[in-house]
């Protein structure tokens, strides 16, 4: 007994019916469009000798791209063995653009289980537009050609050994001759010893690097204590007015410092240690202000440098004239007194300092001219 469906259950069905109708009639449209049977098409006949696993439905591609598939095949109308097969294909429209006169295809296997394709190399434009319908088919490479190319380059390995059998030349002086074989060898075993002595000859250099390195250590702290000693005996009261320590004559952090700065050239004569008419004119002038600024404490230092960059002196020379410049300052200061603080007694030290070439040790932050002398008062704070 038949039971009818309610009205909105018969509505609900026909909904599900035409739903899976739409999807049906969708998917065959994708599927012929996949195909390319609603596109555009034309048709290409290639000619191949032979068209093995080729059947209709094998795609065609152009460069690598999906561009159709095969159609139909064609066999010749004569039992001609030479005669050619021909094949139909159908090719997407949109490409017909890109196929000329002198494009040509070929069978080609893809993939791992060596499915055919129909691959077509579009030519060139040079060639013009493709007007016949018709492309030209390279036989496939097959393995019959391999085997062929392999047994002539056998054939010809088995030529190359007979002849170096045979002949006397050098390769077969190189191959068969045993003296060679032992020079070799012995050259070999000599490489090997040379290698094996340069090793020991490296690992013992590092072997004795850590008595090279406590060597010069000793050597530095050599050097540490002569200097030690030698600033020591510097120090010493009845030497020190003899040897004049650079940095400890002007570097004096716990001293004030009133320096006059002159031009060596407007002090001296050149190349002399005689002062001109300015210089004595200037160290005039200074000797005033000495005793003007001078206190207790006080000690005056007589410094003269010379350029690095002159030509006219070497390093030498330079020293032995700053020295006999300083030493004509002082002599001219302690003639105007500088250094007397009463008639009877002498307590102010002047100091002749030659440089030479060498740098002042006090940075200065707007750098004198090269070639100068400079007095220096340093009062203890």
């Amino acid at each position: 007994m038949s039971q009818s469906l309610a009205r909105w259950q018969a509505i609900l069905l026909g909904v599900v019916v035409l739903a899976a109708v739409a999807l049906g009639g969708f998917g065959l449209a994708r599927i012929a469009a996949k195909q390319g049977l609603w596109a555009e098409s034309l048709e290409i006949r290639v000619t191949f000798p032979e068209v093995h696993d080729i059947s209709p439905g094998t795609p065609v591609r152009i460069r690598g791209v999906d561009a159709g598939q095969v159609v139909a095949i064609e066999l010749p109308d004569s039992a001609d063995p030479s005669a050619a097969v021909t094949l139909r294909l159908k090719v997407d429209a949109r490409y017909a653009d890109r196929l000329f006169a002198d494009a040509a295809a070929r069978i080609q296997s893809t993939g791992l289980l060596g499915a055919k394709v129909i691959a077509i190399a579009p030519g060139t434009p040079t060639a013009g537009p493709l007007a016949s319908g018709r492309i030209v088919g390279t036989s496939p490479r097959d393995l019959g050609d391999a085997a062929a190319k392999l047994h002539d380059t056998a054939v010809e390995a088995e030529l190359l050994l007979r002849d170096i059998r045979q002949s006397n030349g050098t390769l077969a002086k190189l191959l068969k001759d045993d003296d060679l074989y032992r020079d070799l060898k012995d050259l070999a075993a000599d490489s090997r010893g040379f290698v094996k002595r340069a090793d020991g000859a490296v690992n013992a250099v590092e072997a004795e690097l850590p008595h090279i390195r406590g060597f010069v250590r000793d050597g530095q702290d050599t050097l540490r204590s002569i200097k030690s000693g030698t600033d020591a005996i510097q120090r010493m009261p009845v030497i020190r007015s003899y040897v004049e320590n650079s940095t400890a004559l002007l570097v004096r952090p716990g001293h004030q410092r009133e320096r006059l700065m002159f031009r060596t050239e407007d002090i001296f004569e050149p190349g002399t240690s005689v002062l001109n008419e300015t210089g004595l004119k200037h160290m005039t002038f200074v000797a005033a202000r000495l005793l003007e600024v001078r206190g207790p404490g006080s000690d005056i230092v007589a410094a003269v440098f010379c350029d690095p960059a002159a030509r006219d002196q070497t390093p030498e020379s330079a020293l032995e004239l700053s020295r006999r410049q300083s030493e004509a300052i002082v002599e001219f200061l302690r003639g105007h007194g500088v250094h007397k603080t009463s008639f009877w007694k002498s307590s102010l030290k002047v100091t002749p300092l030659g440089m030479g070439m060498n740098p002042s040790p006090v940075v200065d932050m707007s750098p004198p001219t090269a070639s100068r002398v400079e007095v220096l008062m340093f009062t203890p704070n």
